[in-house]
């Protein structure tokens, strides 16, 4: 299926708003796009520090996922990943 440049700019500010949202509450996270596993529009690992709870950093992007789906009709699959301390 080929995509459009209004469905890509779309998808780009969906995840741009995701992405700055995230870093607003979580200083200090770390983004980067993956491979999509299913038929989301677009996969995003997210590194929480130690410094906060991988549960609630996922919530939170479960949650705010949710909404960017309903603003922007564009499905986004967070997967939160836990740096350990002392990692650099």
């Amino acid at each position: 299926m080929k995509v459009t440049a209004t469905e890509t700019a779309v998808l780009a500010d969906a995840v741009a708003e995701l992405v700055e949202s995230l870093h607003q509450k979580y200083p200090g996270i770390r983004t980067k796009p993956v491979p999509p596993i299913e038929d989301e529009d677009f996969a995003i690992e997210i590194e929480s520090p130690a410094s906060f709870s991988a549960a609630d950093v996922e919530e939170e992007c479960q949650k705010e996922c949710i909404r960017l789906e309903d603003k922007y009709d564009v499905y986004i699959l967070p997967l939160v990943v836990q740096k350990k301390a002392g990692e650099g």
